[in-house]
C-alpha cells in the first residue's frame, strides 16, 4: 500500500478546530518503541537578546522564546524551546503515519519573512498500528527569518500552534514576544539540548529508469566520540509530488565505513501542488539523538502539474 503523507491536510486542521485534526489523528498506544535514551533538559546559558513569554498553561508542553542565534549561513534564527511533560510526545516535520507538525507565524515589521523551520533529530516510535518521527524530550526549533540585507533581527513576535500526545492527543499554542537581536549573536551549533541538526554531507542520485533514489555516503565522524556508527537509516520528509511505499525508516547497508541505500519511489506530478517535486528526508547515524545526522535533499527535476 502507498503511504502518502497528508501534510497540507494536517497543515489546514492546526490552523482551524481542534476537533478537525483528531478526525485525521489516531493517538499512539505504543507496542515497541525505539527511542534512545536522552538526557534530561538544562538550561543553557542565556543567548542573545532578553525575551518575553506568553504561554498556554492548560496543555503539557511549555514553549518559551530562547533568543536568536547565528546560523551557518549567515541567517539568524530565533530559537523556540519546547519542554514536554513526562510520556507526551510532539511532532517531527514528517510526523510519520499519523500526528502533525508544530506551526510558526512571524509577525513583524518591515517585510521580514520566515524560512524554512530547521527541526533536530526526532526519536523513531513504532507502534502495533504505525511508524511516527517524534519529540519525548525537550527540544529546540530554529526558525531562520530574513529581510532587508545588513539589517538585524527585529523585535517580533511567533504565533505557534502544535499537537501533543500520550493516550489522548491535545493542541496546544502560544505567542511568543522576541527583542531585537543585538551585540554579538552566538552560532547555533549542531547539537542542542541532546539532539544534533542537520548537516550535508551524503549524496542521493536518481534513477529515472527504475524510479529508484541510491543514497551513499560515510560515516566517518558520524557518531559520539564515545561510540562508533555501525547503523544508519533514512526516513523521509514531507514529499508533494512523491510517494514511498511506507513511511519508512529506511535501512542502510553500512560496510567499512561506506553506506548505502535504494529506496523505490513513485513520481506523481499531480500531487505536487505545482512546486517542483524534490526528494528529501534525514540520514541518522547511530542510535543515539546526539548522533549525527544528515539532509538529503535531491531535486527531481521533473515538471510538476498545476493544481
Amino acid at each position: 500500500m502507498i503511504i502518502r503523507f497528508r501534510f497540507l491536510m494536517l497543515t489546514v486542521c492546526m490552523l482551524g478546530a481542534a476537533s478537525q485534526v483528531f478526525l485525521n489523528f489516531k493517538p499512539a498506544v505504543a507496542a515497541t518503541q525505539t527511542i534512545p535514551a536522552a538526557p534530561s533538559f538544562k538550561p543553557e546559558a542565556a543567548l542573545n537578546s532578553a525575551t518575553a513569554e506568553v504561554v498556554n498553561d492548560k496543555t503539557p508542553v511549555k514553549a518559551t522564546a530562547a533568543g536568536w542565534v547565528k546560523l551557518a549561513n549567515g541567517q539568524t534564527a530565533a530559537v523556540v524551546r519546547f519542554e514536554i511533560a513526562n510520556g507526551w510526545h510532539m511532532y517531527w516535520e514528517n510526523p510519520g503515519e499519523s500526528g502533525a507538525p508544530p506551526l510558526a507565524q512571524l509577525r513583524a515589521k518591515d517585510a521580514w519573512t520566515l524560512s524554512e523551520p530547521i527541526f533536530p533529530r526526532p526519536s523513531i516510535l513504532k507502534t502495533v498500528d504505525d511508524t511516527e518521527f517524534i519529540y519525548d524530550t525537550s527540544w529546540e526549533w530554529l526558525l531562520p527569518i530574513q529581510g532587508p540585507a545588513g539589517v538585524t533581527a527585529p523585535a517580533c513576535s511567533l504565533d505557534l500552534s502544535w499537537m501533543t500526545c500520550k493516550d489522548h492527543c491535545e493542541i496546544g499554542r502560544a505567542h511568543l514576544e522576541f527583542a531585537a537581536a543585538t551585540g554579538e549573536i552566538p552560532a547555533a551549533g549542531d547539537v542542542r539540548l541532546g539532539r544534533s541538526f542537520p548537516t550535508v554531507g551524503a549524496t542521493a542520485t536518481f534513477n529515472s529508469k527504475d524510479q529508484t533514489i541510491t543514497i551513499s555516503g560515510s560515516t566517518s565522524s558520524a557518531a559520539s566520540k564515545s561510540m562508533a556508527t555501525t547503523t544508519a537509516q533514512f526516513i523521509p520528509d514531507v514529499m508533494p509530488g512523491a510517494s514511498l511505499k511506507s513511511a519508512g525508516p529506511f535501512q542502510a547497508a553500512v560496510s567499512e565505513g561506506k553506506i548505502s541505500l535504494n529506496i523505490p519511489i513513485e513520481i506523481q506530478p499531480h500531487n505536487a501542488l505545482g512546486k517542483p517535486i524534490v526528494f528529501k528526508g534525514l540520514l541518522l547515524f547511530g542510535q543515539s539523538n546526539s548522533d549525527r545526522c544528515e539532509m538529503i535533499r535531491l531535486p527531481l527535476n521533473i515538471k510538476a502539474s498545476q493544481p
